[in-house]
């Protein structure tokens, strides 16, 4: 690399080197907790919370064979993370590696798991019972499942709403508390039913309209409730699990067990749910209710209720599902919705019961962030947050600004008003109360969120509704009610469920001190097999092997062997990554075998070899915005062609990346570049690599568009062997840097052309999940006249651009990629062909 660019890169040293200190990738501060079934792994960041997990995981352990009938007796990994701020917890029940993660941050009180004695408690008790539920291994497997399953029958078998709903079932009975006593969980089912709104047996599982992703938890566990009860028996579903973990499936299983299928049942349950709540209703009005007037009907959660200074305006954090972000209304002008489209004649429409009051202003997503914790500054300001991406990728607040206008001269406006305002549980159901705990509200449904006009005459509140929350309007000089309880239902068809149960005393033991050790890789390491393929025009190649890693990801291998027809490549390959610092070093020894003079639709000669080497490698990789990868590589190979001498061929080098994006709600621009530059010797020849490609893109809801531009030179006297070439695919055998040369084109088959000059220009339209493209390429000597471009029309579906939970899918497969895809090359050997290709790779 000639110094003129090498100075730029290892100017970003200093700067990287003074970084502000990581604290939950795999190359921070971890600590481990181990007791008798589990591992539990934190930052040292998190070790307050880790030990409140470890103290109580052995005691909730003891009771699920008690519970559910099984207990899974292996050691379960439980990783603690706080990736995004925000409250969540998720269970991998596979078989090979089941573990758990836990996001530390509690949730907001007016969540729908924000009801319980502990968030650690509720957390540990939600998930861990996921995977004692979920682990019941097979009776009687066949030896084939024995080999090949990863996961248990009743992950196969269980439809979401059983998997969400049990889970939610046990944390009410092991902690007496979570949302089976929850108002928020009863305020959902006695709405739904009053509005005649519950899902049905489908959308139970389902998660689609409001809270329809919550309906598995709150819906799915009071049907088991309910199930439950109708059978009279407090074990009945450990006889539901043992038929799920034979040979029937889960309908059979569930006949068997209760006599009915679980849709007539779940019928029959909406039916007597909806029949209390109405009862509810009629005996509530009798006695009178206290509600506001009805201002605007949302279509989602909402949040940060809060007027203006000066009392003009009103401010909400919306999560409308087509169109999230703050809302502004203007009480003095506000915006009235589009006017119905009717013939002249018609009579009058009927005014809506739920009106919809468009925003005077809306702030949506920036960045890809939703704008967070809103508070008024002034009349025309509002201060709030973006949760962005630091190096690690872990989400953090950052402060912005949103100007409504320019400064007014409006003074606050004084007022007398009620004070102190806030919501509680009135009879089980979130009533609005001023300071001195009084209600100010008596409604069915849940009334929470106030805000008091500056004058204190109006008291604005959200309140639950089944299309969305409302935004309901109170007159603060009412006096306040007298708090008593609603009239009773002397015979409930259900219950417990309409109104909720009172919290009991947690029966779970008291946590137990555990003292934390310093992480290592060795207790959590795991082995899996590995495949890697790749069939194109430039050869079929079968990639078999074994790999493994640690739960954190930090010590990474793989070992393989390749096969394939004639072309190859074929061979094998040691590979090998640490990524416990934040310059990981990997090293990868191959050796391999390629004939491109053996490929079916172009026999090239002069390129058959057999290839051994090696290539060591550091990589840093920052997450933020903007997102950039530095890795400084030196490689060596001895090359030994079929018909000559062996020779020696080594480089080294630098392959870096930056990108970022800039985003309003659904639009944006997304940009990025990438470097590839080398310098190395081919049997005593000098020669030089540079590729710079730059990427730009249109970020848009329908049609995403990118467009690529990429130019390549290689100087001094490069042999044939390290010119630029155009055709075929990476192999998971041959270190990247070593195959810098390739010109990837699944379409077309390996050396198509060759040159030490390249221009290439790529145009891609998003067809989620997939991608058309159109691709122009043309490689040349610069001695000679450049030549009519290649050119590739095709359709790809790219496992990078699926958004797959890439951490978890790493704890199984290693650090696998996939591209399938069909082709129509336009020119040269493979023009008017049909092609399509697939290729997976392996890294360690």
């Amino acid at each position: 690399m000639s110094s003129r660019r090498l100075l730029p890169c290892l100017a970003l040293l200093p700067a990287l080197l003074q970084a502000a200190p990581r604290t939950q990738a795999p190359d921070a501060a971890w600590i481990t907790f181990t007791t008798a079934h589990y591992r539990i792994h934190c930052p040292k960041a998190f070790e307050a919370f880790g030990r409140d997990v470890a103290g109580r995981v052995e005691g909730i352990h003891a009771q699920y064979l008690g519970l559910i009938g099984f207990a899974y007796e292996k050691p379960i990994d439980v990783v603690i993370l706080d990736p995004v701020m925000e409250a969540n917890g998720m269970a991998f029940p596979i078989l090979q590696r089941p573990h758990v993660v836990l996001w530390k941050t509690e949730p907001e009180p007016d969540s729908a798991i924000g009801h319980h004695h502990g968030w650690a408690e509720l957390l540990v008790t939600h998930e861990l019972g996921h995977m004692h539920h979920l682990l019941r291994p097979a009776r009687k497997p066949s030896l084939w499942r024995r080999w090949t399953a990863a996961l248990g029958p009743l992950t196969e078998k269980s439809p979401r709403w059983v998997i969400e709903g049990y889970a939610t079932l046990i944390e009410g009975k092991l902690t007496g508390s979570g949302r089976p006593h929850s108002a928020i969980r009863a305020s959902v089912l006695r709405q739904w039913a009053l509005e005649g709104k519950l899902p049905t047996y489908e959308a139970l599982s389902g998660m689609d309209g409001f809270l329809g992703g919550s309906m598995a938890y709150l819906g799915g566990s009071a049907y088991l409730e309910w199930l439950e009860t109708k059978a009279g028996d407090p074990k009945v579903f450990q006889a539901l699990w043992t038929r799920m973990a034979g040979k029937r499936d889960f309908e059979a299983s569930f006949l068997a067990t209760f006599g009915f299928g679980p849709r007539d049942g779940y019928q029959r349950f909406c039916a007597e749910l909806t029949h209390t709540a109405l009862e509810l209703e009629r005996r509530s009005k009798a006695e009178g209710l206290r509600e506001g007037d009805l201002v605007a009907q949302l279509g989602g959660w909402a949040t940060d209720l809060a007027f203006s200074p000066d009392g003009t305006k009103l401010l909400a954090r919306v999560l409308d599902p087509k169109k999230p972000g703050l809302y502004v209304w203007d009480l003095k002008a506000p915006k009235t919705p589009k006017a119905a489209v009717k013939d002249a004649d018609e009579p009058a429409d009927h005014a809506p019961l739920a009106p919809v009051l468009p925003p005077s202003r809306r702030l949506g997503r920036i960045h890809g962030a939703l704008p967070w914790k809103p508070v008024w500054t002034s009349s025309q300001t509002i201060a709030y947050q973006l949760r962005l991406p630091n190096g690690e990728g872990v989400l953090r607040p950052q402060p912005r600004l949103w100007r409504l206008g320019p400064a007014a001269a409006t003074a606050p406006v004084a007022g007398t008003g009620p004070t102190n305002l806030t919501w509680k549980e009135v009879g089980g159901i979130w009533n609005l109360v001023d300071g001195a705990g009084r209600p100010l509200t008596r409604t069915l449904a849940a009334a929470w969120n106030p805000t008091a006009t500056p004058d204190g005459k109006w008291i604005y509140y959200t309140q639950l509704s089944a299309s969305g929350l409302q935004i309901r309007r109170l007159d603060a000089t009412q006096p306040p009610l007298e708090a008593k309880p609603l009239p009773t239902d002397p015979s409930p068809l259900v219950k417990d469920l309409v109104l909720p149960k009172a919290d009991e005393p947690s029966p779970l033991p008291a946590p137990v001190p555990v003292e934390p050790r310093p992480y290592r890789v060795g207790p959590s390491h795991d082995a899996f097999s590995l495949v890697g393929y790749s069939s194109t025009p430039s050869g079929n190649s079968y990639q078999l092997g074994a790999g493994g890693n640690d739960i954190l990801g930090r010590l990474n291998w793989q070992v393989l062997a390749g096969f394939g027809n004639a072309a190859g490549p074929r061979g094998g390959m040691l590979g090998l990554a640490w990524r416990g610092w934040s310059w990981a070093p990997s090293l990868q020894v191959f050796s391999t075998l390629e004939r491109p003079f053996y490929q079916d639709h172009l026999a090239t000669r002069g390129f058959d070899r057999e290839r051994r080497g090696a290539e060591l490698a550091l990589e840093h990789i920052d997450q933020g915005r903007p997102s950039f990868t530095l890795r400084p590589v030196a490689a060596f190979e001895r090359v030994l062609p079929v018909d000559a001498e062996g020779f020696p061929r080594a480089l080294g080098g630098l392959e870096a990346t930056l990108g970022s994006f800039w985003s309003r709600d659904r639009q944006g621009l997304r940009a990025s570049a990438s470097l590839r530059e080398f310098g190395g010797r081919t049997g005593g020849q000098a020669w030089t690599l540079t590729r710079l490609s730059l990427r730009a893109g249109w970020i848009n809801p329908w049609v995403p568009i990118t467009l690529e531009a990429e130019s390549g030179r290689m100087g001094g006297d490069p042999s044939a062997y390290d010119r630029f070439h155009l055709g075929g695919v990476p192999t998971s055998l041959l270190p990247s840097s070593l195959d810098a040369n390739r010109v990837v084109q699944a379409a077309l088959p390996a050396y198509t052309t060759t040159g030490n000059r390249l221009q290439r220009l790529r145009g891609e339209l998003g067809l989620a999940p997939f991608h058309a493209y159109v691709e122009h390429a043309t490689l040349w000597q610069d001695t000679a006249a450049r030549p009519s471009a290649q050119r590739v029309v095709g359709l790809e579906l790219d496992s990078r651009a699926l958004g797959l939970p890439l951490d978890v899918l790493r704890r199984l497969t290693g650090n696998l990629s996939f591209t399938l895809g069909i082709h129509r090359p336009l020119d040269g050997v493979m023009k008017d062909r049909t092609v399509g290709t697939l290729s997976v790779i392996v890294r360690p």
